[in-house]
């Protein structure tokens, strides 16, 4: 053995525990950038489901529609959580409905009492008339809507805060009684 090479005996493993350290970073971050990508697609087409189920099946079916819109149309409650995105669960659904030309919220507990009610209303131009149905991802019980916080999980300790967009998706109303046309 040569003496220059006792002086080089750990550098190697030096090199690789520098250059492997930055290498896994690079690996896990590109899989969190996908994975959040996947929550913010997810976040869309949640509320979208939810918005389109309770347009067509009405403002009785809220919790099917909380839950089919997370991909659980079978589970009881509200703790349906949408599969590998634990922040996306059937309580951050919030549906609302709207009345009127210009899609005004209506205030909670003023819906009409049955679809039929719901049509008469709208063809005698009565008030609660529900025309449209608006579905966003908020924090449970926040009044108003506060986003949801995306946890990253690919990166343990990065002091990273995101937040999912609420992404609110108005559908007409269908099945509730809604005048059409």
């Amino acid at each position: 053995m040569r003496p220059n090479d006792r002086t080089q005996a750990g550098a190697t493993t030096v090199e690789f525990a520098l250059t492997g350290t930055v290498l896994l970073m690079l690996v896990f971050g590109t899989l969190e950038l996908g994975r959040l990508f996947l929550a913010w697609n997810s976040a869309q087409e949640v509320t979208r489901r939810a918005a389109r189920d309770a347009a067509v099946l009405g403002f009785y079916a809220l919790p099917y529609a909380r839950n089919d819109a997370v991909l659980h149309p079978e589970a009881a409650g509200d703790s349906a959580a949408f599969p590998a995105l634990g922040e996306i669960t059937a309580a951050t659904v919030s549906i609302r409905f709207m009345s009127g030309p210009y899609g005004a919220l209506m205030p909670a507990g003023t819906l009409p009492a049955s679809a039929a009610q719901n049509q008469w209303n709208c063809s005698q131009g009565l008030s609660p008339c529900i025309t449209a149905v608006q579905a966003t991802l908020c924090q449970p019980g926040s009044d108003p809507c506060q986003p949801l916080r995306y946890l990253p999980v690919g990166i343990p300790g990065l002091p990273l805060t995101l937040f999912l967009p609420l992404s609110p998706a108005t559908v007409p109303l269908e099945g509730a009684g809604a005048a059409s046309g």
